[in-house]
This record gives C-alpha cells, structure tokens and sequence, in this order.
C-alpha cells in the first residue's frame, strides 16, 4: 500500500547499502566505489572468464562482481549469485535487471562453509572480502576446489587485517585526556562485534597453505601493503568516526551515543581535536589468490 513503511534490511545489506558510506562526501563515495572497482578487476583479471562459463560468486553481496561476470560470460553462460542476505540477493537481482535487461542472476541463499551447489559444477569461482567472516576458513576453500570442474579456477581477494589492526595498536597517541570515556566505547563495540576473531586470525601464508592443502594444483598469491605516516585531514577524521568498518561493528560515533548519552557530542569534538593534533599512521594490506583445480 501506498506510504507503507518498508522492512528494514538485513544488517548485511543495510552495511553495503548504507553503512560503509555514512558520513561520505559525494567525492569520497566516488573514491570508495573507484576501489572497489579496482578489487573487482583484479579479480576478474584473475578467474580468466569467458563467454559461456558457469561461474559462482560465494559472498556476492549486491552484485559487484556477480554483474561483471554476467558481461563477460554473456547469454550462453551462467553466473550464480550466493549470500547469507537474502535482502543483498534482491538488490543484485534488481542491478543485473536496471544494468542487462537481457542478462539472468541466479541466486541461492547459503553459507560459505557449506555451498549448497553440486560438486564440479562451475568453471570459475569468485570471492570478495568473504573469509573474514568465516569461523573455518579451511573449510570454505575446501567447499571451492569441490565445487570446480577439473581445470576451473578460483579468484579470492581477501583483507590482511592483522596490518591495519597492529599499526593501530602500535600508534603512540596520547588520549589520556579523554580517558576511561574511549576505552569504554571500544569496549563497548567490541563487545558487540561478532567477528573480531575471524577478522584478524590469519595472514596471506595461512591462504596459500590452506589452497594448497585443499588439492589446488597452481596457487598464486598478489600481496599488496601500503603505508602512510602523515597529519589526518578533519573530513578523513570525521568519516572514520561515522562509517561502520564492518557489518558487525558499530562506529565510534554510535558507540560514544550509547556509551556516554548527551556526553557524547562533547567527548566527540575532543576526540576528533586529539586526532588533527597528532600525526596519524595507517597501514592495509590485502592478497589476491588465484589457484587452479
């Protein structure tokens, strides 16, 4: 009916719709997007897709790279979009209809650690940012080489969160004056973060070994690491504040809400204050694995 209220999204989607662009300016969404087109690239670059493959996109969220494999493997192909959020599901449908009329996504709701597909069903298999959620990593890329013909190929990319996680640990920052206020709100969103342990556990040797124990015959591995040590502009600080890192975690700005109520504006514009003050280092890092069945 008409000016019925809609159903809220799932967290997954309402991250990937909303969340991770909270507090953007229209420049810096285009930034984001403009990474995240270079991940999908790489990937695809990759997979090696051609007209007329099978392939499964484990984790595809809206659709970044579901879509793109849907040009490349044209009307004889098929590409089958997976994800624990049915809400994400119907908004990759709804992309691959406004973006290729004459184009199909497939999609099944399922969990990486169980793909709910026959065994050597598809030509290729992709995932992006995908493992962190995932408890049995092992167990996952054991499910991809399943799902593989002979000869098919997986292209992961994958997050190196333990880089950004020890910079930020290893940043001598002086916060005294804000304080027991900020280790209240992080304790307060790690306590409510589900994937603290899965993020964090693991590094590019630990991909490699587990493709390799899982049979692959090639495995190839892109690191990549940046580093920068510089004074943080009020808008980079702002958004940090604001956007939601992941899909599990609060930002700092909505745990200062919850934790110190009216406070929190107040504590906020210290915190933003102590931050343009001292020089900020950052650090990521992400691998591409392509491995072949």
């Amino acid at each position: 009916m008409e000016g019925e209220a809609k159903a809220p999204l799932d967290r997954w989607a309402d991250w990937l719709l909303r969340g991770r662009q909270r507090g953007l300016s229209e420049a810096q969404a285009k930034r984001l997007a403009s990474s995240l087109h270079r991940l999908r690239n790489r990937t695809m670059r990759d997979a090696r897709i051609r007209a007329g493959q099978r392939v499964l996109d484990v984790g595809a969220g809206t659709g970044l790279l579901t879509l793109e494999a849907l040009r490349r493997v044209g009307s004889e192909g098929l590409v089958l979009a997976l994800d624990i959020s049915h809400d994400a599901l119907r908004e990759c449908q709804h992309q691959s209809r406004a973006e290729q009329p004459a184009g199909f996504v497939h999609t099944v709701r399922g969990d990486a650690i169980c793909l709910p597909v026959a065994g050597g069903a598809f030509d290729a298999v992709l995932a992006r940012s995908v493992l962190i959620y995932v408890a049995d990593k092992a167990g996952a890329i054991r499910e991809l080489y399943r799902v593989l013909r002979p000869g098919g190929r997986a292209a992961i990319f994958e997050p190196i969160n333990q880089v950004a996680d020890f910079t930020r640990r290893s940043q001598i920052l002086d916060i005294s004056s804000i304080q027991p206020a900020h280790d209240e709100i992080r304790a307060y969103i790690r306590g409510r973060s589900d994937h603290n342990d899965t993020m964090l556990g693991f590094d590019e040797r630990d991909l490699v070994q587990w493709f390799v124990d899982a049979g692959f015959i090639e495995v190839e591995l892109f690191y990549r690491h940046s580093y920068s040590r510089r004074p943080r502009r009020l808008g980079e600080i702002t958004n940090s504040i604001r956007q939601r890192p992941n899909p599990s975690m609060l930002s700092y700005e909505e745990g200062a809400r919850a934790v110190r109520g009216d406070a929190a504006d107040e504590h906020l514009r210290r915190y933003v204050k102590l931050l343009r003050d001292q020089p900020s280092l950052t650090a990521s890092a992400g691998a591409f694995v392509t491995a072949r069945r």
